[in-house]
């Protein structure tokens, strides 16, 4: 992918992300930037980046941290605040992604997983399955129903005033398939 594409996806995300962790105008535009350069420096020095959101998250998350730090500034629940966000997001994206894969049907499966963990435009999609834009988007939106239906089953999920996850616990009674506690073991997602 070229830097532009890679870019246009997912500058106004990473912009959000920011202002959530940082007041200053200046300073938000100023991280959003340092973020551009180290993804355009790796693209020209071809690291290799298997999924580019949340690469660009690690980087932005990184990068507030370091001008805290280096600013010396009277903010280490701010670093704190940015890590544990980062640490949480991370394991959640990583544990949906698996979910998606190994329990739901290939046909809600695949679609969902480009378009939602990859970030994979739909009319690309519906070009690599061989489907039309609108059975595309179908299978798309009945794979997040199927999900969530799933993962309601066992999990209890709380959301903040952003409708952004901020909780989640695992309902008594309801026990987990093997393979999705060694995912999560793997992950770390539990302490």
């Amino acid at each position: 992918m070229l830097f532009n594409q890679i870019w246009n996806i997912h500058k106004d995300h990473l912009n959000n992300f920011i202002k959530t962790k940082v007041d200053e105008e200046y300073l938000i535009d100023d991280i959003l930037q340092e973020v551009s350069i180290k993804l355009n420096d790796s693209l020209i020095r071809n690291i290799e980046i298997k999924n580019y959101k949340a690469w660009l998250f690690q980087v932005t998350r990184n990068t507030i941290v370091d001008y805290y730090r280096s600013h010396k500034m009277n903010t280490i629940s701010k670093v704190n605040e940015v890590v544990s966000d980062y640490n949480s997001r991370a394991c959640i994206c990583d544990l949906s992604g698996f979910v998606i894969k190994e329990y739901l049907p290939e046909k809600y499966g695949k679609p969902l997983y480009l378009s939602d963990i990859e970030q994979v435009p739909q009319q690309e999609i519906a070009e690599t399955l061989n489907l039309s834009l609108s059975a595309t988007k179908s299978r798309i939106q009945r794979g997040r129903t199927k999900l969530k239906d799933l993962v309601s089953e066992c999990v209890s999920i709380s959301y903040n005033n952003r409708g952004q996850i901020s909780d989640f616990q695992l309902k008594k009674g309801c026990e987990l398939p093997r393979e999705l506690k060694n995912e999560m073991d793997r992950i770390n997602l539990f302490p």
